[in-house]
């Protein structure tokens, strides 16, 4: 029994398809037929809404039209579909996604009237649809990867220009007459193909936009706060349910209701497991087609879809060899993204092509041309890679951008900063690396670092306060706070160790950035001060602080966190450390752009050494800018290397000097006069050093001297005073002082 041929009418509004259905439902039905029905979107939404103007929900109006087009079907009637189907997803969920009494060919009428003839047209009608929505329409239609075409299940598509034709009636009968044989020679063409499950257009774009859309969030978890952030943009809440439940509620927001079929999804997600798309190890099994087969059985489909029309054309990836070597080639790109020949001038398609031609049904030697293509017309379009990156790199998918060592060597990194330095952050992190490791095969349980830190955080995770920045669930509130530019409310503990300038009580505050600096972890933040642009500033240890409220009312700008971010590098360039003073004016001058404005909030810091001390500081040419770092140049007959542009410029002292090399640091005024980092630097010297300017220093590492040698009843200064029945201290000469260790130097 022939099938019963419906149409589709694909046209932006005003390009004359109400005018042409018309003309066409008389055309169709011959005399003890059935009549033409034509359904009308603008019909339905008038019937519901009261005004065919008014765009209510469109599940409301594509409910009674697939209610009205199954009744029409069912009683033998041909259907007309009246409405602008101006993107692929809404004509999929009409040719391939709705189910069907009777077997149905699509005849597709695509109205190819110039866009200033639909606005001209719609300038007559009573209501006129808004302009930008006719331009985003036909716009739709006129993209080169996702206009119309005979594989969305059309079994033809005949264009017209109604603006060219006076009467549409003789062009439809010629178009209606020759049918048959373009039917006809097109089938014959694709009865060579060899059909798969993925054949049809609807179920292979869905696979492609899940796989797309694993590569860019696997497992489609919001753990953390960025990731949250960008799904919540698309769906919020989040979806709920298990894998192929959330990615149908994300396919449906991104791409349409067409692809969110959960039970289809699961079946797809079984098929990319047991061909190892989910496995970070290179595989090297073949591809296993999905054969048509029983519904019931986990991967197989129909032989004849229980929905859509027949007759329908295919995507280039409906036969099987094709299928089976662009998805060779997608799982490679997986498992080895950036993978490329080493050698310079090689030919990356060649390269791809030897890396994967010993797996059945990839690409063989002489097919770089066919890989270029299919990279072109088949991945290009559906988001694999960019249209303009640069091929000389190799590609990727989505986030898949490191091969399995690499990612065993991030393992490495993440698991260091998670127990040496105790990042609460990387602690969770490292929980979730190591479960989607082990998922995709990565035996990480075995691994030796082979890069430790020896610098370690002073803190112990279990033994902070609950409520304090350093426990795991605190430090991701205030994550959450800097990635939403939040405001906050914190609260500096009161009996934590605090410095006399140390603010107290309740801080209101922009968090900016959390750091790791010598012994623990540290929140960087701004202070908000009313009625001013910029606030101070400031840094502080986690466990000294709590969240006590996150703002969500208030937030600043992309454009603002990113100033007072930029504020923070200016900062830690020029300070050495997290001590950034406590008045917003000299702050602002050594974090501003203008070196004049920078040298008025600078001062020098001259000390002079000792070569053996001279070899360990001239090495650290970074460990405050360079641009204001000064060394000595070399003594007469020194053989010692440097750098020619390592900033050896000023003169030696004599050389008969104790301490012959001069050093000079350009620094902020207070880090100067109070930086605890400078100074265990400095005065961790010795003897080996000597301050000369400002003398303000000096004069403070002679008071310490002096008070450290009373405490030991050393010298000229008064003893300390001993507890009753103490022993008497021993009374001999006492040597040279050498200050904090005498093998400093040899140290570091």
């Amino acid at each position: 029994m022939a099938p019963l041929r419906c149409h589709l009418l694909i046209g932006p509004p005003a390009s004359g398809k109400t005018t042409l259905a018309r003309a066409l439902a008389p055309l169709l039905s011959g005399p003890g037929q059935p009549p033409a029905v034509v359904l009308s979107t603008d019909a339905i939404r008038a019937e519901v809404f009261g005004d065919a103007a008014v765009q209510g929900p469109w599940g409301d109006i594509q409910q009674r039209l697939h209610q009205r087009l199954q009744e029409a079907v069912a009683n033998g009637s041909p259907v007309i579909v009246d409405a602008t189907h101006a993107r692929r997803a809404w004509r999929l969920a009409i040719t391939q996604a709705l189910s069907l009494p009777v077997a149905v060919e699509w005849i597709g009428w695509w109205l190819h009237t110039p866009l200033p003839t639909c606005l001209e047209w719609n300038q007559r009608r009573e209501r006129p649809v808004p302009v930008p929505v006719i331009q985003e329409m036909a716009a739709a239609l006129a993209d080169s990867h996702a206009g119309p075409e005979r594989s969305e299940g059309f079994a033809a598509i005949c264009a017209l220009v109604p603006c060219h034709h006076d009467d549409l009636v003789p062009v439809l009968q010629s178009e209606l007459a020759g049918l048959d044989k373009r039917i006809r020679s097109s089938r014959n063409r694709e009865n060579r193909l060899q059909r798969h499950g993925y054949s049809r257009l609807l179920d292979l774009e869905r696979l492609l936009h899940l796989i797309r859309l694993l590569v860019s969030f696997p497992d489609l978890d919001a753990s953390d706060p960025g990731t949250r952030e960008e799904l919540e943009a698309w769906v919020s809440p989040p979806p709920q349910g298990d894998l192929a439940d959330r990615a149908a509620a994300y396919l449906r927001r991104l791409h349409g209701d067409c692809y969110a079929d959960a039970a289809a999804l699961r079946r797809d997600l079984l098929w990319l497991e047991q061909n190892g798309f989910t496995s970070a190890v290179a595989v090297d099994a073949p591809i296993q087609l999905l054969e048509p087969g029983p519904a019931d059985q986990p991967l197989r489909r129909p032989a004849v879809p229980a929905s859509g029309g027949v007759h329908g054309g295919s995507p280039p990836m409906a036969d099987g060899p094709v299928f089976l070597r662009v998805m060779t080639l997608l799982r490679h790109m997986l498992q080895a993204p950036f993978d490329r020949a080493g050698e310079k001038g090689s030919n990356l398609h060649q390269h791809l092509i030897a890396q994967i031609e010993a797996i059945p049904g990839a690409y063989l030697r002489g097919e770089s041309a066919t890989l270029r293509k299919d990279i072109e017309k088949i991945l290009t379009p559906y988001g694999f890679r960019s249209r303009n990156d640069n091929v000389r790199h190799g590609y990727c998918l989505g986030t898949a951008i490191l091969s399995a060592a690499r990612l065993r060597e991030v393992h490495d990194v993440v698991r260091q900063a998670a127990g040496r330095l105790a990042d609460p952050s990387a602690q969770e992190l490292l929980t979730e690396l190591d479960e989607r490791l082990g998922w995709a095969g990565l035996d990480i349980s075995e691994a030796l670092p082979v890069r430790s830190y020896a610098r370690h955080s002073i803190l112990e995770a279990a033994l902070v306060r609950r409520e304090s920045l350093a426990a795991p669930r605190q430090a991701e509130r205030i994550e959450t706070a800097i990635v939403e530019h939040r405001r906050v409310c914190l609260e500096r503990f009161a009996s934590a160790g605090s410095f006399s300038e140390s603010p107290q009580g309740i801080l209101r505050v922009w968090p900016l950035q959390l750091i790791f600096h010598n012994i623990g972890w540290y929140l960087l933040y701004e202070d908000d001060q009313v009625g001013q642009a910029e606030g101070l500033i400031r840094s502080e240890r986690l466990d000294r602080l709590a969240l006590t409220r996150s703002e969500g009312r208030l937030r600043r700008s992309p454009e603002e966190h990113r100033r007072s971010l930029q504020r923070v590098e200016r900062l830690l360039h020029h300070c050495g450390g997290i001590d950034f003073g406590e008045e917003l004016a000299p702050q602002l001058a050594i974090a501003s752009s203008s070196a004049r404005l920078r040298d008025t909030a600078l001062e020098t810091l001259r000390f002079s050494c000792t070569a053996s001390a001279f070899a360990f500081i001239r090495e650290g040419v970074a460990r405050y800018p360079i641009e204001h770092t000064r060394f000595s140049l070399p003594q007469a007959g020194d053989r010692w290397w440097r750098h020619p542009k390592a900033p050896h410029v000023l003169r030696p002292n004599a050389k008969d000097d104790s301490h012959p090399y001069p050093v000079e640091l350009d620094l902020p005024s207070w880090t100067v006069a109070r930086d605890v980092d400078l100074r265990n630097w400095l005065f961790g010297f010795g003897r080996e050093l000597r301050i000369e300017a400002p003398d303000g220093m000096r004069q403070e590492l002679l008071r310490h001297v002096r008070a450290a040698l009373a405490v030991y009843g050393e010298t000229d200064a008064a003893p300390p005073r001993r507890a009753a029945g103490a022993a008497e201290p021993s009374r001999r000469q006492p040597e040279a002082p050498q200050f904090f260790f005498s093998n400093r130097c040899l140290r570091d």
